[in-house]
């Protein structure tokens, strides 16, 4: 589903991406963690070229990508294959919840407004927001716009969902409600890959976990490989210092 291949990324004298190799299969859960400045969310900024790579091979679907040299078209359809979950939710504050869920789906999928608003609703009632479906956003707590954000990038069926620490503008008592619809989104097979803080959550949600660290993948395996038997130093003192 995703393959990226020597993925590299320089800001000046900074290497936030140190030619990294990843591989997403269909359906699997992906969780990215690491210290802050680790680079861990650039390669989901790179995967949609909201940040331009300096080098490397991007594969999504169907599209492919040489971040050296491609065209306006390459570029565009890349973008088409996944959708964006931001940590700070990235609605349209002039428009209710179901207006910013079908937006992309009158404006870029030519939908008619009636079966665009058909979907939104349905979305909306699979985060549990269907009752909000005429709120603004400024009505809304920051754990129902994050979930709003979800349905929307639901809504244009992508090949894979990026989540940019989802849940890091949440208060605490709104990150398990998040949580929970993110994990009854990955119950249905949907190929994820989540930058998060939240350990337990990538320990119970994730089929694979990465470790990043100085822009690079230092280690990565199923939940159990890299929390209770890690052998990299790296990892270790990361999870005892988060962890405990």
């Amino acid at each position: 589903m995703i393959k990226v291949t020597n993925l590299r990324k320089q800001f000046k004298d900074l290497v936030v991406l140190n030619g990294i190799d990843l591989q997403v299969n269909r359906g699997e859960v992906v969780a990215v963690i690491g210290p802050s400045g680790s680079g861990k969310s650039t390669p989901l900024r790179c995967l949609n070229l909201l940040e331009r790579p300096d080098e490397g091979i991007i594969e999504i679907g169907e599209a492919t990508l040489n971040a050296r040299s491609y065209t306006r078209k390459e570029a565009h359809l890349l973008r088409q294959q996944t959708a964006m979950v931001f940590q700070n939710y990235n609605l349209f504050k002039n428009k209710t919840a179901l207006e910013n869920v079908t937006e992309s789906l009158i404006v870029t999928k030519k939908m008619k407004p009636a079966d665009a608003r058909k979907i939104g609703l349905a979305l909306l009632e699979q985060v549990g927001l269907s009752h909000k479906a005429d709120s603004y956003p400024i009505t809304l707590s920051g754990g129902q716009q994050q979930r709003v954000s979800i349905a929307r990038a639901l809504a244009v069926d992508p090949h894979a969902i990026l989540l940019d620490e989802p849940t890091s503008a949440l208060d605490p008592e709104l990150v398990s409600e998040v949580l929970q619809v993110i994990k009854s989104i990955a119950e249905r097979q949907t190929t994820m890959i989540i930058v998060t803080h939240e350990m337990a959550f990538a320990r119970d949600v994730a089929d694979r976990v990465i470790f990043m660290a100085e822009g690079n993948i230092v280690e990565q395996g199923t939940p159990e490989e890299i929390f209770d038997k890690s052998q990299n130093p790296r990892t270790q003192k990361f999870l005892n210092q988060v962890v405990g």
